[in-house]
């Protein structure tokens, strides 16, 4: 069995025909072909994204300072 993935873009009209290369180790002559499309954008219904976490801690000023010197006190903690 062989893998191939290939990005596309789904057209409005939902028909997509697809242009591959097949591998020259698969023999020709007939063969069972499967197609799994997952959506790129897709979340699961539970799912937020993490953009919206992006820069919080800073805000916090429980990281204010010198990262290195964080790190090292948090460390020193356990």
């Amino acid at each position: 069995m062989t893998t191939i993935e290939k990005k596309v873009n789904i057209p409005e009209n939902h028909r997509l025909l697809l242009d591959l290369t097949i591998p020259a180790d698969i023999p020709p002559g007939r063969a069972e072909v499967t197609v799994t499309i997952t959506p790129s954008t897709a979340l699961r219904p539970n799912q937020k994204p993490f953009s919206g976490l992006a820069g919080s801690l800073a805000e916090t000023g429980d990281f204010a300072g010198d990262a290195l010197e964080i790190q090292r006190e948090m460390r020193d903690e356990w």
